[in-house]
């Protein structure tokens, strides 16, 4: 039996190599008749360790039955077949923060919060064509999610798994003060407020922990899957907390002892340090602050003990390239003044990001939102810190739908946060800000695995596993880039029919 020992980034180093791999009750699955399966593929596993070559796996209903070297297992019973010979095949992607049921604006939920399931679903099942196999939704309206995540998960629809939060605890709702500093402009929105909270809005702040250990349990009665915390504010810019550590400590205990995990939004250097003190077990986008991570936090990332979601598609590759352009003036002939021009035209660069930076007191939600947009430099520096220390990195991305087509002015010219095409790009963004390919994979699987707490079912090429799995026509170990060259997915044991996704498009259509 293969073994394997775990590094501090989660990654599990191969100590011997033997390929043909059982696990607890893996003896009882292999008596199931083989539904697939995939002959002459270099199996990167998702631990971390070399990648077997002209490698088999057997599958079995939704769940892996054997994996060894082609000739050493016999397929001859096995009902189909996938000749993976050139091929490359990775367990299916996770994405640690989604938001498939977050619209933009009043005119989006108007028009289609009665579809916000189909379109929860739709979302899925785009993510799903870019191997992207199970999903997190950490912030969203809770009925569709919960009504979509069980269509998927009884096969009435297929998609992506769909794992989901509702709320961010503490916040107020997509239209609130906490989340958009402003106010409800319209009942509306303040009903679609009450969709999204539950009872768990920024009034909590006002609770004692003996309170809000039961309106925790209140809202996981609802059915979510995990709770997030929104511990600092919306705007990274504003480090103001919500709850005190007592009452952070309360909300942890109590859903640890529902046998739930615990995220939070925390992007400040003490909300983070609270965040860890009280034992939540991940921090979405922890290098998205106003200021660099600190020594301190660093360090205690360092022990870990803790996940980072890493949002990379937003500052890196083409996203970064564009931040960091500057745009000359058109019609100036003077080349001293083109330069001039072109000084002052561009806001991104480090001079302006650093003359800018602290923010002044006091200030705008506009002028807070203008520096947000101006200063990356902070943040990237933040992320390739980050990735320097055992902090158990996964891959995320806030990927939403965003405004509805009919009503947008001018689309996202890179579209970092389109769903599926935006998890490739925050895992190709791990490998730019340090890590190499291998351990860029094991992040967007086997640690997206321990983020869902299903590790034990998900996120390896295993015997006894779910059979998620993505096959690709070239190495992504040599080029990370070669993720985008999906050959096949392969869903609870069945090839996913890639071009049929999604099947009843509804806010985005065929051309996703």
């Amino acid at each position: 039996m293969a073994k394997s020992m775990i590094d501090g980034r989660g990654v599990a180093v191969a100590i011997c190599a033997t390929f043909v791999l059982l696990v607890p009750g893996a003896a009882m699955s292999q008596q199931e008749p083989c539904s697939l399966a995939v002959t002459g593929v270099t199996i990167i596993d998702g631990n971390g360790g070399r990648a077997l070559r002209n490698g088999a796996v057997k599958i079995g209903g939704e769940r892996i039955l054997e994996i060894g070297k082609t000739g050493d297992l016999d397929v001859r019973a096995c009902a189909e077949k996938i000749n993976g010979r050139g091929k490359y095949l990775t367990p299916g992607f996770v994405d640690t923060n989604v938001h498939v049921s977050m619209l933009s604006r009043q005119i989006d939920y108007a028009r289609y919060f009665d579809r916000l399931k189909e379109i929860a679903i739709e979302g899925a099942q785009i993510h799903l064509k870019y191997g992207v196999t199970t999903i997190r939704d950490s912030y969203g309206v809770l009925e569709p999610l919960r009504e979509a995540r069980d269509a998927i998960k009884s096969g009435e629809a297929v998609g992506a798994d769909i794992v989901f939060a509702g709320n961010i605890v503490g916040w107020g709702g997509h239209f609130s003060e906490t989340f958009r500093s402003r106010k409800p402009e319209s009942y509306f929105e303040e009903w679609v407020n009450d969709q999204i909270t539950h009872g768990t809005g920024h009034d909590l702040g006002w609770k004692s922990p003996e309170e809000l250990r039961q309106a925790m349990n209140d809202y996981m009665d609802l059915g979510v899957n995990f709770v997030k915390v929104g511990l600092s504010d919306h705007d990274h810019n504003m480090p103001r907390l919500t709850f005190s550590l007592r009452q952070l400590e309360a909300i942890v205990e109590t859903v640890h002892a529902r046998g739930l995990p615990v995220e939070v939004h925390a992007t400040s250097p003490e909300s983070m340090m609270m965040a860890m003190q009280a034992g939540v077990d991940l921090i979405q986008h922890p290098e998205v602050m106003g200021v660099p991570i600190t020594d301190e936090v660093l360090q205690e990332l360092d022990k870990g003990e803790t996940i980072c979601s890493l949002h990379g598609n937003n500052y890196t590759g083409k996203a970064w390239e564009m931040v960091k352009s500057e745009t000359p003036e058109k019609g100036d002939d003077d080349e001293k003044g083109k330069a001039e021009k072109k000084k002052k035209a561009d806001p991104y660069s480090r001079d302006a990001v650093l003359r800018d930076w602290p923010v002044p007191e006091p200030t705008t939600a506009a002028r807070q939102k203008e520096l947000k947009e101006k200063n990356p430099f902070t943040i990237r520096e933040n992320a390739e810190k980050i990735v320097e220390t055992n902090c158990i990195i996964t891959t995320a991305t806030d990927n939403a739908p965003g405004m509805s087509p009919e009503f947008s002015r001018t689309p996202n010219k890179w579209r970092a946060r389109q769903l599926g095409l935006g998890t490739i790009a925050s895992i190709e963004a791990l490998v730019e800000l340090g890590l190499t390919p291998d351990q860029a994979i094991v992040a967007a699987t086997k640690n997206g695995a321990i983020a869902l707490r299903r590790i034990d079912e998900l996120g390896t090429i295993e015997a006894g596993k779910q059979a998620d799995m993505v096959m690709f026509d070239k190495n992504p170990l040599k080029d990370i880039s070669n993720i985008r060259r999906v050959n096949a997915v392969i869903k609870k044991g069945k090839i996913v029919d890639r071009e049929a996704l999604p099947d009843n498009p509804v806010y985005f259509g065929p051309k996703n």
